[in-house]
């Protein structure tokens, strides 16, 4: 049986040797690259080897030429239609959630969530389904407080979940501008409407939330 060879990236090396032993493990798959940057994972991609599935990380910081999070996914799905992309990551906001399936993502699985799960998902997607795990929400109690920390991030829209991710990082609104590829005016405009939303009222209070809430870790 020929096997389906994956492709993984994450900044993370033990999570990078957790995928890898799992996947080996199997008669299914073979982890043809196991990748910590973006850069690797487009050169890999681009070198021509075949690759039927990239599972990739979403925070992925440091790297200017091809980025982390939705500019990534959004380059890999545009120039690599052929190869099926898994998410696997932290991140569990319902707007960026849905954007990432919109833009052609096959899952989005949080790392929460048992290994076994991965399995499940990689082996839904190899079959040709769009994979949605059973339950993109936390499962277990929190008090108000994280509740309403979870709501208020919830309202946040993509672009302005964006930009705050590279603002709580410390990059400046021209580095933001110049990473998500648009004006520093319209950066502006979205942290302010972030800040808003999130009833916040000074950058000090808007890192405190971000770092609070796991987020953006």
């Amino acid at each position: 049986m020929k096997k389906i060879r994956v492709a993984l990236v994450d900044d993370h090396p033990l999570v990078l040797v957790a995928v890898s032993e799992l996947l080996n493990r199997t008669q299914k798959y073979e982890v043809v690259a196991a990748l910590s940057t973006p850069s690797a994972l487009v050169q890999h991609l681009s070198n021509g080897t075949r690759t039927d599935l990239v599972v990739t990380d979403y925070f992925m910081g440091g790297d200017d030429q091809f980025g982390d999070g939705m500019r990534l996914v959004t380059y890999l799905t545009r120039n690599f239609p052929q190869t099926q992309i898994v998410v696997l990551t932290m991140m569990s906001n319902p707007m960026i959630v849905a954007a990432l399936y919109d833009i052609g993502v096959r899952s989005v699985l949080p790392k929460r969530y048992d290994m076994s799960e991965l399995l499940n998902a990689l082996n839904n997607v190899s079959q040709g389904r769009i994979y949605y795990p059973a339950d993109l929400e936390y499962n277990e109690e929190h008090d108000g407080t994280t509740c309403s920390m979870s709501a208020r991030l919830s309202s946040l829209t993509p672009k302005e979940y964006e930009v705050l991710r590279h603002f709580v990082r410390g990059e400046s609104m021209t580095q933001i501008a110049a990473n998500l590829k648009r004006s520093v005016k319209t950066i502006s405009t979205h942290k302010t409407s972030a800040m808003s939303k999130l009833n916040l009222d000074s950058n000090q209070a808007l890192v405190a939330f971000c770092l609070e809430s796991g987020e953006f870790s």
